[in-house]
């Protein structure tokens, strides 16, 4: 069946303007979201009678609509045809996504257009690697087309390739930062500085995260130089900025940064966006609503998509900074047993904090290859660098911070000085000759006045320091000369003065003021 095509100079139907009214004004005052379901109630309507009418409302959505939904280009390559005067079927044409369904014969364009839907669908599913397999399978094709394939993708191609690009980003497959690179590109290409914008936010983001900072201000740089209206495509572009700054030490332009990512839903960055928050807990208070998000969010998602990729380490980490060091991360009970480089990384600081050197450093060995990312690199070599030095291997110690300064200095990684105590930080920059006064003040801040140090018997001093030993307490009350309740009740002391219930808090909080081996 052909479609009935107006000729040249004649009217539109009354019905067509109708609905070009409706449509125009439910747009300006109401939203896309509320317009677009306009489109598909009239389709049957108009595709077959004036589908120009329909392609010319449909030029009034913005690009988002086919970001996020690219099987609507289906419906605008099928309107086009229709405008053109070619056949189209008049069946499965109330919904644009159930064009999908026909247009798996087609052309390349049709093709990687409905592949692109599937993506879309097993992504935000949780099926990862089914995910991750569609989005190899739409670039292998689109690689060995023939030039004469490609001519007609050139307007289409930015939106499917972000949406390849977003699939392996979120599964942590390495094709990610190529891709994303590539969408950057043609976007700029072909005129679409929306999606070029938003693929300089994922690699600002993707790089920040991994540490590589240079990288990540680069992409930052081109992203934010691109003059477009912010919008929620930018959240992986503040959370970069943010992340950049936690790890310099400037917490005010982190919280500046988080504000503004906050103004926007986070979208499928809603798991990155808890790490970055967990950073700049700075009371009880704030830990608190964190901790309630992460556990709402949990309940929001597909549980493949909190357990595995990407989003299974930003949720990691931000249960270890919640945490740290007060006690060991509290896994997901729904989260399968998988070891990866983050959860290498937090149970070698979770060792190292429990004086479990040896196993510190097994579980750093695997982290200190040359190609593992900055971020987790120079964390392992500097619990390394602390486990070493705490079991008498000094020289070796010393070697291993030498290599974490200069990684950490390059990348302006200073956070990651706060993975060991001030103690080992502190002697470990004096012996290997390297400066770190001001960073210690910050990642490890005196706390005296928050404890009632000026209380603590000379005594309690002594038994205080002794407990961020590996000593017993019989060995410690040996060393005091003192008999064992003696030193159970001056243990119930310190515990009251200072408010804790453990051994490991009151070791935390020696440290915390100050007092550290060197004073029993």
């Amino acid at each position: 069946m052909t479609p009935i095509g107006r000729s040249v100079g004649a009217e539109e139907s009354e019905r067509a303007a109708r609905f070009r009214r409706l449509f125009a004004s439910t747009l300006r005052t109401r939203g896309w979201r509320e317009a677009q379901p306009l489109i598909e109630q009239h389709w049957h309507e108009f595709a077959l009678t004036e589908p120009d009418v329909l392609l010319d409302v449909i030029k009034m959505l913005p690009s988002e609509v086919f970001i996020e939904n690219p099987t609507w280009l289906i419906g605008v390559d099928h309107l086009r045809h229709a405008v053109a005067g070619e056949a189209l079927r008049s069946t499965h044409l109330a919904d644009p996504a159930a064009l999908v369904s026909q247009s798996r014969g087609g052309g390349l364009k049709a093709r990687l257009i409905a592949a692109t839907g599937r993506i879309v669908s097993s992504r935000t599913a949780g099926r990862l690697p089914e995910a991750v397999a569609g989005a190899t399978e739409a670039h292998r094709a689109l690689r060995s087309a023939e030039s004469d394939e490609l001519a007609p993708l050139k307007a289409t191609l930015p939106h499917l390739t972000i949406q390849w690009s977003r699939a392996m980003e979120i599964a942590d497959h390495p094709g990610a930062v190529e891709l994303y690179e590539d969408t950057y590109e043609t976007a700029l290409l072909f005129d679409q500085p929306d999606i070029a914008r938003r693929a300089a936010a994922s690699l600002a983001w993707m790089y920040a995260e991994q540490g590589h900072t240079h990288e990540a201000r680069s992409w930052l740089d081109r992203g934010n130089g691109i003059d477009l209206p912010t919008s929620k495509y930018d959240t992986p572009l503040f959370l970069a900025a943010a992340l950049l700054a936690v790890d310099a030490l400037d917490r005010d332009e982190a919280r500046a940064q988080l504000a503004m990512a906050l103004r926007f839903p986070a979208g499928e960055y809603w798991a990155a966006l808890l790490w970055v928050r967990s950073h700049l807990c700075s009371t009880p208070s704030d830990v608190t609503h964190v901790e309630r998000d992460l556990s709402s969010e949990l309940l929001h998602h597909p549980e493949a998509l909190t357990n595995s990729g990407a989003n299974l380490r930003y949720l990691d980490f931000a249960r270890w900074v919640l945490n740290r060091p007060q006690s060991p991360v509290v896994r997901d009970p729904r989260a399968p047993l998988q070891r990866t480089t983050a959860r290498d990384l937090i149970d070698s600081e979770v060792a190292y904090r429990q004086g479990s050197f040896d196993e510190a450093l097994r579980r750093c060995a695997p982290l200190l290859t040359e190609s593992t990312a900055p971020r987790f690199r120079a964390s392992a070599l500097l619990l390394t660098a602390a486990s070493r030095f705490r079991l008498g291997r000094t020289k070796s110690g010393i070697e291993a911070f030498r290599q974490a300064h200069a990684l950490a200095e390059h990348e302006n990684l200073l956070l990651v000085f706060s993975m060991i105590d001030r103690t080992d930080l502190r002697e470990l920059a004096r012996l290997s000759g390297r400066e770190l006064r001001p960073i210690v003040d910050v990642v490890h801040p005196h706390r005296t006045s928050s404890r009632p140090t000026h209380s603590l018997s000379r005594r309690e001093r002594q038994v205080l320091s002794l407990l961020a030993t590996e000593l017993p307490n019989a060995e410690i009350a040996q060393r005091l000369f003192v008999t064992m309740n003696t030193l159970k009740s001056t243990l119930r002391n310190v515990y009251r003065k200072l408010g804790v219930h453990d051994r490991q808090s009151a070791s935390d909080a020696a440290q915390m003021m100050g007092i550290d081996r060197s004073e029993h």
